[in-house]
């Protein structure tokens, strides 16, 4: 029997694996691997063995595992999500940064913090400052003695929207209140901390983005005829009034009001819009028109809040010039793009859009522009723009106010002790003012432009009043130029 057996044995063919020296010269430890895989094809199932099963029953249970942890998280964890261009995410991340758990990431962002985001940055902080977020992490915290589970993750949007970065916060439990209490802290919070600033948000592809947080400028800094920012201010309040909203449901007519600021460039139409958004604690939504489709438009407007100013600048520029003939646009026919249009938004885009039943109501509209000639009829018709408000060049009284708010005491060194200007002073101002004011002819420079003048001896009103005929002189000449320029450039793109 053991012959036998020795004689099976001595005849057993050699494996292929036996005739590796070769190999080894060129693949240094391959005839070690391939002698322990030619151990267990002989069947001698030792170490290699064990070790393949191991695997296998880890990556068996594994998976078991898995799908245990997911059907638990689905019944038994509570789950929001927030998405990253919401204003949402902004308020959890104050609130996150304010107790100094955004830290508690593994993995974060990094960017120089700007002034107006998140807060005005602290002076202590220094130049260009950092912010650290999460970014493709997760982490806990405890929150009234749950445990809150923090994670980032991108989501992809599409192949024409690309990704967008999404948060999630989880807690165990059959209720998502202590989810909703925390948010609604975070919410409380975050509007203490923006009380007294305007929120300015900008489009950033298909929806809006914050872009920074202002302080309120208050009216009266916009130094423009009296009469006309009542009538613009007194018609929005009119507007956003209780019993207003209450007559237009009442009567089943469309929530929303429309407005048109137009004159010559630097009269004070986005500093007024930015006022009264600030005197009536609205936040401001910016549309670059110029720059989206029809369908990123509408979905912007839909994604509006239902109380907000939405700043259409220099709408003149979007290719919305006057045709023809405005009917053709009321009859539905195709619009044609103004020749001085960059975007893809067409006129028809944009009438659709105003008139859209999905727009939000109690949305503002302001369009400004510095040739209201150049707009066609059916954009500023009303129904879509209610009120049409022309804010022109500086007249002798604004000329003075400017002079007055500028370079007054009141507003130079505060004044008197007592916070009262003194009242000789306070007469001899006026007397400047009115001097500057019957040197600087009026309907002639914009408020921009004598501002700009005045900045340059906003610590000396006798200097500004010693050299404003050599200004006035200098910018009239200027100004011939540039008419002069402009007429030549006119005529050889005419020829």
């Amino acid at each position: 029997m053991d012959e036998t057996n020795s004689t099976f044995s001595a005849r057993r063919p050699s494996t292929p694996f036996q005739h590796v020296s070769a190999l080894e010269v060129f693949l240094p430890g391959i005839s070690r691997m391939l002698g322990g895989l030619s151990t267990v094809l002989a069947g001698d199932l030792n170490m290699f063995a064990y070790i393949a099963c191991a695997l296998g029953i880890i990556g068996f249970v594994q998976t078991y595992i898995n799908r245990l942890l997911r059907m638990l998280k689905s019944h038994f964890a509570m789950t929001i999500y927030l998405s990253q261009m919401d204003e949402a995410s902004e308020m959890l991340f104050a609130w996150l940064k304010r107790r100094g758990l955004e830290g508690s990431a593994g993995a974060c962002s990094v960017s120089v913090l700007k002034k107006g985001h998140h807060g005005d940055v602290s002076k202590n902080c220094g130049k260009k400052a950092l912010e650290y977020k999460p970014w493709r992490t997760s982490f806990t915290f405890w929150y009234n003695g749950s445990l809150i589970s923090y994670k980032t993750l991108h989501v992809d949007k599409g192949a024409d929207r690309g990704t967008e970065e999404q948060t999630t916060l989880s807690c165990l439990g059959w209720s998502n209140k202590i989810l909703k209490q925390l948010m609604q802290e975070c919410r409380s919070e975050y509007l203490e901390q923006i009380r007294g600033k305007t929120s300015i948000f900008e489009n950033s592809s298909s929806s809006f983005k914050k872009l920074k947080d202002k302080d309120a400028r208050p009216l009266s800094t916009v130094i423009l005829d009296h009469e006309r920012k009542q009538q613009f201010l007194g018609d929005i309040q009119g507007f956003l009034s209780e019993e207003t909203r209450l007559w237009y449901a009442q009567r089943a007519l469309p929530y929303r009001r429309g407005y048109l600021l137009y004159g010559p460039p630097g009269t004070g139409k986005s500093s007024l819009s930015f006022a009264i958004a600030g005197e009536l604690d609205l936040d401001v939504y910016v549309i670059n028109v110029p720059d989206i489709s029809n369908s990123t438009l509408k979905n912007l407007f839909e994604s509006l809040p239902d109380t907000c100013i939405v700043l259409l600048e220099d709408i003149d520029a979007v290719g919305v010039s006057r045709t023809s003939d405005p009917e053709t646009i009321e009859d539905g026919a195709p619009a044609r793009v103004g020749r001085r249009g960059r975007g893809l938004v067409t006129l028809s885009g944009l009438l659709n859009t105003l008139d859209g039943v999905t727009s939000q109501d109690g949305r503002i509209v302001v369009m400004t522009t510095n040739h209201r000639e150049n707009l066609d009829e059916a954009l500023i018709r009303p129904g879509r723009v209610d009120m049409q408000i022309e804010l022109p060049v500086a007249d002798c009284r604004v000329i003075a106010d400017l002079f007055s708010f500028l370079l007054g005491p009141a507003n130079r060194d505060g004044g008197s002790q007592d916070g009262r200007v003194d009242s000789k002073e306070q007469d001899a101002m006026g007397a400047k003012a009115a001097k500057f004011a019957s040197m600087v002819p009026p309907a002639t420079f914009s408020q921009a432009e004598i501002i700009s003048f005045l900045l340059m001896h906003k610590n000396d009103a006798d200097a500004a009043l010693a050299q404003c005929e050599e200004w006035v002189d200098r910018r009239k000449e200027e100004k011939r130029l540039a008419a002069e320029r402009k007429e030549l450039k006119g005529k050889l793109s005419n020829s």
